[in-house]
C-alpha cells in the first residue's frame, strides 16, 4: 500500500490531516511506501531526489550520490546514520544505514528513536521562549528568586544568559566528572543543583562572556518545572510537540520509559561495536531528547511554516544573543549561527556517550540536513558538509566564480591556477620542470624555455628530459614514466571567511579591485604573506 502526495500547485485543496510539508516544491511526485523500502539499510518513505529532472533544483543529485557517502555503514554488521534532507521543511531524501541494535540486529531506519545529545538544546530553548510569551518568566530577571540554589554573584543571572551560554556558570558535566561522579551514574536534578550551588566562583562575571556549557539549560528544564508544575516533557509536549505532529519524541527523564524503535548506541573496539549509552540518567535539558528523522523534518519545517504554540517561532529561535562587550555572538536559542562556503547556517552539533548528530540549515537556499549516527567514532558533520556540497554544488558554484583564474610570482618564477570544479576551489601548482617556469617561458636562473626540451621515454620505461644540449647527464633528470614534475597536483581550497581560505598549512587572501579579483596572497609556514598577481 503507498500514498501518493501531489505538488501544491496541482492541488485543489489539502487534506488537513497531511502537514503540508509533505509536499514537495520544484513538482517532484512523492510516494510513500507504508511496507518500507527494500534495501538493506533499512526504508526511504521520502526518498524523493532526482524524480524530476526537468523542475528540480537539485536533479543533478540521485540516491545513489546519497549512498555513495554513507556506503561505509550500508551493511548489517555496524552502526551508522539516519539522514534527512528537506527543502523549505518539505523532505527530499530520509533513509536509514546501519544497524541500531546489533543484538537484535534491527536496521536503523527514518523512524528509528535517537537521543539527539545537543541538538536537543534548541528544544529546550523554545520551551523557555514559550514561558516568557505566556508572561510566566522575564527573560532578563534575575533568577535568584526562582532558584536560590545559584552560587552567589554582584550581577543578576538572567534565563537569557543561560539560554546564551553567557551566565559564566561552570559546566555541570565537568563539575560531575571532577566530583567523580561522571556521566554514568545516576544523578538526580537535586543533587546536581546542590553541585551547582557549592560552586563559589564562575568562569567569567555573569553577561561579559559567551562560554558554551550545559549547566544553562539543566536549569532551563527546572525553571519550566518550578513555573508550570510540569515537566520538561509534558510542557514541550503541550507547546511543540503536539502542534508540530512529533508523535515520536519526548524528554527521556524516566530512565525505565519503554522506547519503540529505539537506538543504541556503540563505541568501537578490537573485537568489534561496544555498547556505549547506559540510560542511567534522567537529567535532560543539555540532552536527553528523543526523536526520529521523520519527527524532526516536522520540527525543521516548523521554522518554514509554525505549527507550534510559540508565536514568531522562527525569528524569536534565531535571535543571536549578546555580551557586556558584544553586541552580537553566534548563538542564538540553542542554535549556532555560522557560514559554510560563504551562506549562512543555523543548526548544533551533538555529542553524547556513542551518539552523534548534527542538524544544519542553510536559511538562504531552504535546504537542511539533519544526521543522526550512533558509534562514538563517526562524525556527522562531516557528512552533514558532504551533502551541502552535493546538493548546492551549483549555488557554490556561483558563490566563488570570482577567485578562478592563473596567480604568478614571476620572483619565484611559478604560480598556481585556482579551478572550479563541482562546486568547490581546487590549486593546482602550474605544470613546470626543475629550473623552468610552467608557462614555457625563462625560467628564473635564465633557464630554456620549456617547450625547447628535448625528452623520450628510454627501453627500460623510463622518462628521460634532456636539457637545452639534448643531454641527459644528470640523474635527476631521468624520472618515472608518468613525470611527476608535468603532474597538476589538486588540492581542495577550504574557504574560512570572506576572501580567504585554507589549503592544508598554507592561507590563502585574495584581494580584489572593483568586482574582480586582482591577487593572491599565499602565506606558508615561515614565509610570511607572498604576493601572486592575477595573470592578465
Amino acid at each position: 500500500m503507498f500514498r501518493i502526495f501531489l505538488p501544491r500547485r496541482h492541488r485543489r485543496t489539502r487534506d488537513p490531516r497531511i502537514p503540508p510539508y509533505h509536499i514537495m516544491t520544484a513538482g517532484l511526485l512523492l510516494v510513500t511506501l507504508s511496507a518500507g523500502f527494500t534495501g538493506a539499510a533499512g526504508q526511504s518513505p521520502f526518498n524523493h531526489v532526482n524524480s524530476d529532472e526537468s523542475q528540480s533544483p537539485f536533479s543533478h543529485v540521485s540516491s545513489a550520490d546519497m549512498d555513495s557517502i554513507f556506503f561505509a555503514y550500508d551493511n548489517p554488521d555496524t552502526p551508522g546514520c539516519a539522514v534527512g534532507v528537506t527543502h523549505f521543511g518539505e523532505p527530499l531524501f530520509t533513509k536509514g544505514y546501519g544497524i541500531a541494535n546489533l543484538d537484535h540486529g534491527i536496521p536503523i531506519r527514518p523512524d528509528s528513536r535517537f537521543m539527539v545529545a545537543s541538538v536537543s538544546k534548541q528544544v529546550a530553548a523554545a520551551a523557555l521562549l514559550m514561558l516568557e510569551q505566556q508572561g510566566l518568566l522575564d527573560l532578563d530577571h534575575d533568577l535568584r528568586e526562582l532558584l536560590p540554589e545559584l552560587p552567589g554573584s554582584d550581577r543578576p543571572i538572567t534565563a537569557r544568559q543561560l539560554m546564551h551560554h553567557t551566565s559564566g556558570l561552570r559546566d555541570i558535566y565537568q563539575l560531575l566528572a571532577l566530583a567523580d561522579t561522571g556521566l554514568d551514574n545516576t544523578t538526580t536534578p537535586d543533587k546536581a543543583l546542590d553541585m551547582i550551588r557549592r560552586q563559589h566562583r564562575f568562569n567569567a562575571d555573569p553577561g561579559d562572556e559567551y562560554g558554551y556549557n550545559n549547566t544553562g539549560y539543566e536549569l532551563i528544564a527546572v525553571l519550566v518545572e518550578r513555573l508550570t508544575g510540569m515537566s520538561l516533557d509534558a510542557y514541550s509536549r503541550k507547546h511543540f510537540f503536539d502542534p508540530i505532529g512529533m508523535t515520536s519524541t519526548h524528554w527521556h527523564d524516566d530512565t525505565g520509559k519503554v522506547v519503540p524503535n529505539r537506538v543504541i548506541s556503540y563505541r568501537p573496539r578490537s573485537f568489534g561495536p561496544g555498547r556505549f549509552y547506559r540510560d542511567n540518567m534522567d537529567r535532560v535539558g543539555p540532552r536527553g531528547l528523543f526523536t526520529t528523522i521523520e519527527d524532526f523534518i516536522r520540527w525543521e519545517a516548523n521554522f518554514v511554516e509554525n505549527r507550534s504554540n510559540l508565536d514568531r517561532f522562527a525569528e524569536k529561535m534565531t535571535r543571536p544573543g549578546s555580551t557586556r562587550n558584544r553586541n552580537s555572538i553566534a548563538y542564538a536559542s540553542g542554535l549556532r549561527l555560522e557560514r559554510y562556503k560563504t551562506l549562512r547556517t543555523v543548526g548544533h552539533a551533538g555529542s553524547y556517550m556513542g551518539f552523534r548528530t548534527q542538524y544544519t540549515r542553510f536559511p538562504e537556499t531552504g535546504l537542511a540536513i539533519m544526521v543522526f549516527c550512533n558509534q562514538s567514532d563517526i562524525n556527522p558533520a562531516v557528512y552533514s558538509r558532504q551533502i551541502a556540497d552535493l546538493f548546492l554544488r551549483d549555488t557554490f558554484a556561483g558563490r566563488f566564480a570570482a577567485y578562478p583564474g592563473r596567480y604568478v610570482n614571476k620572483h619565484l618564477g611559478t604560480g598556481f591556477d585556482v579551478v572550479l570544479k563541482e562546486g568547490d576551489l581546487y590549486l593546482e601548482r602550474i605544470p613546470q620542470v626543475p629550473g623552468f617556469d610552467g608557462s614555457g617561458g625563462m625560467g628564473p636562473e635564465g633557464a630554456p624555455r620549456g617547450d625547447d626540451i628535448g625528452n623520450q621515454e628510454d627501453a627500460s620505461g623510463r622518462y628521460i628530459i634532456r636539457d637545452s644540449r639534448g643531454i641527459a647527464d644528470r640523474e635527476d633528470f631521468v624520472i618515472d614514466r608518468v613525470p611527476a614534475f608535468f603532474e597538476r597536483e589538486s588540492r581542495r581550497m577550504i574557504w574560512r571567511s570572506n576572501d580567504r581560505f585554507r589549503v592544508d598549512d598554507w592561507d590563502l587572501r585574495f584581494e580584489r579591485g572593483g568586482d574582480s579579483i586582482r591577487r593572491m596572497n599565499l602565506q606558508a609556514p615561515g614565509t610570511g604573506e607572498i604576493v601572486f598577481e592575477v595573470e592578465q
